[in-house]
């Protein structure tokens, strides 16, 4: 059974959303045996599959949406979980019960049986247990692995996304229609550089631009969004690409959730938080950029088969 948390709140999560799954959803679900994929040998089921929706809060009408996704994610945790195994890595018995029981707590609060809940996906207690523990088990590689000077050095290379720096942005945005073809998403990307080049060119100004061509509300003030830091209210998608642009620069056209985007930025407000004030949220980000990697390097050599895949 592979891993199907990284956290303890999305296990909360699932642990409360349990109640709907069992009482109302259990009869219209492929068994939680049922094999989805397997990865060298080890099973991933629907029972897993159920497990990862519940805990990220998947509406059941959007479950079909992101299914393959979320395979190829259990996928990754599977491999995950056997590299961890070889490195021969132990949580903490103490730690590892307390999260367990937390859940335990949360399930019978709500009146259901906590074996027979997990058992309704697949699970006994031990390979729950074992869920809980592997990003427990992760946590303590990724330590090992990421030294003081790591930090340090993305520190002072990205120092600007954690030290409270705030930059003031202007967009353009371009609706992109439901399912877009690539067609259509190269026209949308070429109209917006053919306006980058007017805005560059100083044809036209950004706001104008803004107002003109904008299917954004922000359209109407000259496409301003506001000050916000790097992690935020604003999606990673579009801060990543404000945080490199210097005042006055015009980004290139760049694909959002919300659309198709030019940027530009119009301040930048220094932040004054330390490396110490921030060394864990950096350590995140080189945890999952270490998992990634790695994830990379098992799908080489890995045996994937997905059940009823071509």
């Amino acid at each position: 059974m592979s891993a199907l948390s990284r956290t303890l709140v999305p296990l909360a999560v699932a642990a409360i959303c349990l109640t709907v799954f069992v009482r109302t959803t259990a009869a219209q679900n492929p068994p939680p045996e049922t094999v989805v994929a397997t990865v060298n040998g080890t099973s991933i089921t629907e029972g897993d599959l159920e497990f990862l929706y519940l805990a990220r809060g998947v509406r059941d009408e959007l479950k079909p949406t992101v299914r393959d996704q979320y395979i190829e994610d259990l996928i990754d945790r599977t491999l995950l979980k056997s590299f961890l195994t070889e490195q021969k890595i132990e949580a903490s018995d103490a730690i590892v019960n307390e999260r367990v029981q937390r859940m335990e707590k949360l399930v019978t609060r709500e009146g259901l049986d906590f074996s027979e809940t997990l058992a309704s996906l697949g699970y006994s207690r031990a390979t729950f247990r074992e869920a809980v523990a592997q990003p427990i088990v992760w946590n303590i590689h990724a330590r090992r692995v990421i030294t003081d000077k790591a930090i340090a050095t993305y520190w002072m290379q990205h120092r600007e996304r954690f030290d409270g720096t705030e930059v003031r942005a202007a967009q353009i945005v371009k609706r992109v229609p439901k399912e877009a073809t690539v067609e259509q998403l190269g026209v949308l990307k070429q109209q917006l550089g053919d306006l980058r080049t007017k805005i560059v060119s100083g044809e036209v100004s950004f706001a104008d631009a803004a107002r003109a061509e904008s299917d954004s509300p922000s359209g109407k003030d000259g496409g301003d969004i506001g000050q916000f830091v790097y992690r935020g209210r604003m999606p990673v998608e579009l801060t990543s690409v404000a945080f490199d642009l210097k005042p006055g620069e015009v980004s290139e056209p760049f694909q959002t959730p919300f659309g198709m985007h030019l940027l530009t930025v119009t301040k930048i407000v220094p932040g004054d938080l330390s490396l110490e004030d921030t060394r864990g949220e950096i350590f995140g980000v080189l945890s999952r950029e270490l998992q990634k990697r790695l994830i990379v390097e098992l799908r080489k050599n890995a045996n994937v088969r997905k059940v009823g895949a071509k």
